[in-house]
């Protein structure tokens, strides 16, 4: 993805572009509204953002590109890729002013408008691919610093198998969330918060999945432990919120406690409970690990450990990039008004940037060419390419354009990165400085890979299928001997809220908008849809095929139950 269009907008009043592939001129009228002018065929007409016709020649526009322009904005200024916003006292903007040619005028540069065209595909060793495949083998082969490139990065593991279905019903009937809260979330590893977020011993937070509630608590300086927020006398949940520095859990209700590790401390008027003391000794546990710094939680006491669970490509893959070390500017959630299931899909593949993200083909990329990786419970997406062609425009670089675009990605960010972590930069490929990987850990923990800040969580809201949790944090590369600010704490957008609200999150919000104003109306079909399944591609798909197997295998359902 092309950092420079997503710089600042700060100085434009109404927004004005052309559209990537008609080139009709779609531009902001105000209060919502939006004129969209054809010069080509000499036709005209006035929407609302949301897509709405209100008058004019032209009746028909593109419904993305309509909310990009018109739709609801970030603040002045806050309009930054978010790589490059602020984190503390550093910033990576800093770093762009010195580099050759970033200067204002490229903000000016001529936008890419091309026609459709069929993506005609081209057969490779792995099978077919996007006409715009340039195979990995060619980026790694001429990475300037070669010796520096981790071998997993050299890995390839596209999931096999053809098309596959998938039934509506999986994703709105109550029982398959009552499947999945059995076989599922009672048996995964799952993140449940940073260990920034509990910072000192008898910090805790609360971890809801479905309807069920944790208790997180840092109950050392390395140590964590994880309880059902549940007394065992009568029930009563023993924490009503997040908390500091307890030195024990005691319910509100008749006054029973335990400390921070779990142990008994009383049952008051024990003489009326002969012979109960052994039974609630301890708090039942969750197993807990901790990896990358943040705190996973598995209530499944047989379960394997957290590093089998995830496998070795993925501990690999992560193993120089300090993740531990970084530190979390930004971290905001809301309700999305569909399946969880649905919404996560929605991120697991590129393939719907041509028309979910039309402003992306500005400057150039559709996302054709994207690499998808499966290893075990461990997927990769978006690994060692380049974006710039769109060959569902016709537009396809050449392999010295295609490398060019590589390396200037690692360069612009090894220069931004600079700022940040100083000299670390240089024990790092360029293919991994260049690296914006969307990664995917089973089933729903999604950390970005190389520099790019991006980690998603997706879960079920409570017991209702037809609602989930979209959470996103931005977490900061960070010197390794500075003290970090405070973690960034949670803050939940109204289900109604645009995610632009949330301008700490730069121009991801504006991503968020068009990728969330998809999936409820998916929700909706998909309880109309006939005939009653969708249909998973075989490689721009492959992650969420992976996915539905795994679903199927944890609930044992059979393909297409």
């Amino acid at each position: 993805m092309d950092q420079e269009m997503m710089m600042s907008e700060d100085t434009i009043t109404l927004r004005r572009e052309p559209h990537p592939i008609s080139g009709a001129i779609y531009e902001e009228l105000g209060e919502g509204r939006v004129r969209v002018e054809d010069p080509a065929k000499g036709v005209s007409g006035i929407f609302n953002w949301d897509g709405a016709w209100i008058e004019g020649d032209l009746t028909h526009a593109d419904y993305h590109f309509l909310r990009y322009i018109g739709g609801p904005n970030l603040p002045p200024g806050k309009d930054i890729f978010w790589t490059m916003l602020p984190a503390g006292d550093l910033n990576p903007l800093s770093a762009l002013a010195s580099m050759p040619g970033r200067g204002g005028g490229d903000a000016q540069r001529p936008k890419i408008i091309a026609p459709y065209v069929s993506d005609p595909g081209k057969e490779t060793p792995e099978g077919v691919r996007s006409a715009a495949h340039y195979p990995m083998e060619f980026f790694l082969d001429n990475d300037r610093y070669k010796d520096r490139i981790p071998e997993v990065y050299k890995k390839s593991a596209p999931y096999p198998g053809g098309p596959k279905k998938v039934p509506v019903a999986r994703f709105f009937e109550p029982k398959y969330h009552e499947l999945e809260m059995e076989h599922i979330w009672g048996k995964v590893w799952q993140m449940a918060c940073r260990e920034d977020d509990i910072p000192e011993v008898g910090d805790h937070i609360l971890y809801t999945i479905g309807s069920r509630e944790f208790i997180v608590v840092r109950t050392a300086e390395d140590s964590f432990k994880a309880f059902p927020n549940a007394c065992l006398h009568r029930g009563r949940r023993l924490c009503n919120h997040d908390g500091k520095k307890a030195a024990m859990f005691r319910c509100p209700y008749h006054g029973w406690s335990w400390d921070i590790q779990g142990a008994l401390k009383e049952i008051t008027c024990e003489w009326d409970f002969p012979g109960v003391r052994e039974e609630v000794s301890r708090l039942p546990e969750a197993k807990v690990a901790s990896w990358g710094g943040f705190v996973f939680i598995n209530p499944d006491p047989d379960a394997i450990s957290f590093e089998e669970y995830a496998g070795p490509e993925m501990l690999e893959h992560y193993a120089k990039m300090r993740m531990e070390d970084r530190y979390k500017h930004a971290h905001v959630g809301k309700v999305i008004r569909a399946n969880w299931k649905l919404l996560m899909e929605a991120f697991l593949e590129a393939y719907h940037s041509i028309a979910t993200h039309p402003q992306l083909l500005l400057a150039g990329g559709d996302l054709a060419e994207t690499r998808y990786d499966v290893f075990g419970n461990w997927s990769r997406l978006g690994h060692v390419n380049t974006s710039g062609s769109s060959a569902q425009r016709g537009i396809v670089m050449s392999e010295q354009q295609a490398l060019d675009s590589f390396r200037m990605a690692a360069d612009i960010n090894r220069q931004m990165m600079r700022v940040m972590v100083g000299d670390e930069v240089d024990q790092f490929s360029d293919a991994e400085m260049g690296e914006q990987t969307f990664n995917n850990l089973f089933p729903n923990f999604s950390p970005w890979g190389g520099w790019a800040r991006i980690v998603y969580r997706f879960r079920p809201n409570g017991d209702n299928p037809n609602e989930c949790l979209m959470e996103a944090m931005l977490l900061a590369p960070w010197p390794k001997d500075k003290p970090k600010p405070p973690s960034a704490k949670l803050r939940m957008l109204d289900p109604d809220d645009p995610w632009v609200r949330a301008e700490e999150l730069g121009t991801l919000a504006r991503i968020f908008d068009q990728d969330c104003g998809n999936v409820p109306d998916v929700h909706k079909g998909l309880k109309t849809k006939q005939p009653p399944y969708v249909i998973y591609s075989v490689y721009q798909e492959s992650i969420i095929r992976a996915f539905h197997d795994k679903y199927e295998q944890m609930l044992g359902l059979s393909e297409g139950e």
